[in-house]
């Protein structure tokens, strides 16, 4: 057969079908074979194998090979295997949460009390689960009751939580243990609890969840899980040198938590004063007394229909899994801690990659930056004792323990945007979680983040001080040239994407540079704009460019200032532009040049 000679990028052009009539021809011309014309036949079964062989290597190719590296690769599958050579674990899905207060009935008598892992309250609009068995006191006799000491500090997730059929070890090392749902079925990611039972034993023992199981010793009773390319769990134990092993014959029982991403956030007082009813399986009441090691008094149904819970605070959103490219901006710096937060990156990348449900952006200050920076800010705007604000004085009540001089201070913005500060429970949740992995010296302390605020401001006349009430008449005016043929809603959408580009939630961070001098490029880069000013209606008065107030939200009269350049933000400001969802009416659209009195100025 004479040889066949292909362009380097011919393959590209070829699939199963064309590979099978490539064949085909090249035997019709050869003349000797003539089955491969007979549908059915053995050397047509042969070809047919072969193309759809083919067909199959060649999207994998095609698939792979611009996916092999890091900082290429796009498909989630293939960069879950790069980063797994790491270590590192991606995260899932996660849950919404919210924190809760209890209020116990005048039913219930005197004593200590366990509400039971896993009870859930069913509020119609979606179904929300205890974590973690809930202990409490009943302090007195026939009358309703507020648990106070749990006011807020308790988080249920949203989710009912499901039983897996139970595994079976067969006593390998380092025995693997996949979860096979349904690929509709949702799991959050910190919601997996593992429980063992050894063959030769009759009782059930929590395992605990580790990063990595080669930091463990052989009697440990951990496990290492992870979200890996085909978006389901596997679990894996130890070998008896890291981590204890499973022997042949020893039970696995699992139980996660089954999410609904359909189901809505809720506000406040939106669980309604519901009760929860206990969770039940096959299994569950077994487990449930096997780890009962404080021999704690759970309550019954009956019981726990006088225990009615409600919520001050909204539940945050259901969060996706880790994108592709929340991977590769994660991966490396995890990779360097090594799962040790030392450094003020360490513990950012953390932060943000873990709570990343109802954290926006964070920041870590250490005593200098806290003493130097953040309380001398509020020092130099008038606070004469910035330390008894309220805010600050309950973040070092709440958080704080009497060392006050190796604390490392967590700002960070909460994600729901009606909402101003982390709330108790989630500042709780994030400390405890850092926890184990901080260094052993450092103890953690929150601080609320200061948010400046930024509008449309044209500077008073000499002698006149800066007053908000200037806000409400100052616009920007744009000049269009007077061929223009964009219509003037077309030129406002675009200048307000601009500032929705600078200012928008979502784009913004602590410690930002706002760059002035881009905005005014950017909108004299749309087309026909010749010229833009910041006016101010009632005065008549105005300035070239774009010149914006900046002002503290909650001591307005302490920290005001004027910028018509660009400006960086402290490390623990966040800006806000006021009003940024109607900033198009704020925008003015005109035709012929300026005309306006600059005496006036």
């Amino acid at each position: 057969m004479n040889e066949i000679y292909f362009d380097k990028n011919t393959y590209l052009n070829f699939d199963a079908l064309s590979l099978k009539s490539l064949i085909i021809d090249r035997l019709n011309k050869g003349k000797v074979f003539t089955d491969q014309n007979y549908q059915g036949s053995n050397l047509s079964a042969v070809i047919d194998v072969i193309s759809l062989v083919f067909g199959n290597l060649l999207f994998y190719l095609n698939k792979t090979s611009s996916e092999s590296m890091f900082s290429e690769a796009q498909l989630y599958e293939n960069m879950n295997k790069i980063v797994k050579v790491l270590g590192y674990k991606p995260v899932g899905k996660t849950a919404s949460v919210v924190p809760i207060r209890m209020t116990v009935g005048s039913s219930i008598p005197v004593n200590n009390y366990t509400i039971p892992r896993y009870s859930y309250l069913n509020i119609g609009a979606g179904v929300f689960s205890f974590t973690k068995d809930t202990f409490f006191s009943k302090l007195n006799n026939g009358v309703d009751e507020t648990i106070t000491e749990l006011n807020d500090k308790v988080l249920l997730k949203q989710g009912i939580y499901e039983e897996y059929p139970v595994y079976t070890a067969l006593g390998f090392d380092n025995e693997s243990l996949f979860l096979s749902l349904d690929e509709l079925i949702f799991i959050d990611h910190y919601s997996i609890d593992v429980y063992v039972k050894e063959r030769n034993s009759n009782q059930w023992v929590k395992y605990s969840p580790v990063n990595e199981l080669f930091l463990h010793s052989a009697n440990e009773t951990v496990y290492e899980i992870r979200y890996n390319e085909n978006k389901r769990y596997e679990i894996t134990f130890g070998n008896d040198i890291n981590g204890k092993k499973l022997n042949t014959g020893d039970e696995v029982l699992i139980y996660y938590l089954r999410i609904n991403p359909e189901d809505v956030a809720i506000g406040s007082g939106g669980l309604g004063n519901q009760f929860a009813v206990r969770f039940n399986s096959v299994l569950f009441g077994d487990v449930l007394n096997d780890t009962n090691s404080v021999n704690a008094n759970y309550l019954e149904n009956s019981q726990l229909r006088s225990v009615f819970i409600n919520n001050a605070f909204p539940s945050t959103d259901f969060k996706q899994e880790e994108s592709v490219d929340e991977i590769r901006r994660n991966a490396p710096q995890s990779f360097r801690s090594q799962y040790r937060l030392a450094t003020k990156r360490d513990y950012e990348s953390h932060i943000k990659n873990n709570y990343s449900s109802f954290v926006r952006d964070v920041k870590l200050l250490n005593n200098n930056d806290y003493l130097l920076k953040y309380m001398k800010y509020l020092y130099d705007i008038g606070l004469k004792n910035p330390h008894k604000e309220f805010n600050v004085l309950f973040n070092q009540v709440k958080f704080s323990n009497a060392c006050n001089f190796n604390n490392l201070y967590i700002c960070a913005v909460p994600k729901t945007i009606n909402q101003s500060f982390l709330n108790p429970p989630q500042k709780e949740l994030m400390i405890s979680g850092l926890e184990p992995w901080k260094i052993v010296t450092t103890e953690l302390v929150t601080i609320d983040p200061v948010y400046i605020m930024f509008d449309f401001f044209v500077p008073p006349a000499a002698g006149n001080s800066i007053s908000l009430d200037d806000l409400s008449p100052t616009v920007l005016r744009v000049y269009k040239s007077r061929s223009s043929t964009l219509s003037d809603s077309m030129i406002i959408n675009q200048i307000a994407g601009v500032f929705k580009d600078q200012f928008a939630p979502e784009n913004s961070k602590l410690g930002q540079y706002i760059d002035i001098n881009k905005i005014v490029s950017s909108i004299l880069s749309i087309g026909d704009v010749e010229d833009i000013k910041t006016y101010n209606k009632r005065t008549n008065s105005y300035t070239d460019g774009v010149s914006l107030l900046a002002w503290n939200f909650y001591y307005p009269q302490n920290d005001r200032k004027i910028y018509t350049q660009n400006v960086f933000l402290d490390e623990f400001k966040f800006p806000v532009f006021n009003g940024l969802s109607n900033i198009n009416s704020q925008i003015e659209i005109y035709k012929e040049p300026s005309t306006i009195d600059s005496t006036q100025f």
